[in-house]
């Protein structure tokens, strides 16, 4: 509590109290500005990689994007869960092969990075770093099969938002891109589970 017109009425433990409170608003208030100072750096930060990523051809971006995918599932499933099983079952190989290849990523893509991106960009122009962090926290949680699941793909979905902003500071059409992207992935994972 903080007590205005403290004066010569309050007695010392009082005004220490006061002065303690201050102190701490001012401690809370510097730290404030400094997380946004910082957030905001990241951003300008991001948006310059973006600006830089987006000079490499798109073919080149794809296959950059399929190799990151396919270097953080092997981190997810060979060095940090080796145990784990969780994913999604499908009744037969055609049934796996047209949603995993071809539904999902055309869907997810719709949802996750062109109406979610496209529409805080539309709000927040410059909000490139919380709009990529946010759309693929949804992407993540989308995929509840498992903690572990929904934190692996949270990191597809950071590599994928990331990738329809490049696209999309290219002047093309980012959604296209990025399905193809993420249906190349899944096409691999579905040949490596047929094995």
């Amino acid at each position: 509590m903080i007590y205005k017109g403290v004066g010569k009425y309050l007695t010392p433990l009082f005004k220490i109290q006061y002065i303690t409170e201050r102190l701490i608003l001012v401690k809370k208030r510097f730290q404030y500005n400094i997380m946004f100072y910082f957030l905001i750096r990241m951003n300008d930060l991001y948006i310059k990689k973006v600006k830089e990523l987006s000079k490499i051809s798109q073919i080149k971006l794809v296959l950059f994007s399929v190799v990151i995918e396919i270097s953080v599932t092997l981190i997810f499933s060979f060095l940090l869960f080796p145990n784990h099983t969780a994913g999604p079952t499908f009744d037969s190989k055609v049934e796996e092969f047209f949603i995993a290849v071809i539904f999902a990523p055309i869907l997810e893509t719709l949802i996750f990075q062109y109406f979610i991106i496209s529409y805080i960009l539309d709000k927040r122009p410059n909000a490139y770093l919380f709009t990529c962090f946010f759309s693929a926290i949804l992407f993540g949680l989308s995929h509840f099969y498992s903690p572990e699941y929904i934190l692996k793909t949270f990191f597809s979905g950071l590599l994928f938002g990331t990738l329809y902003l490049v696209v999309q500071n290219k002047n093309n059409n980012a959604f296209i891109i990025v399905t193809i992207a993420h249906a190349i992935y899944n096409f691999i994972g579905f040949c490596l589970r047929q094995i």
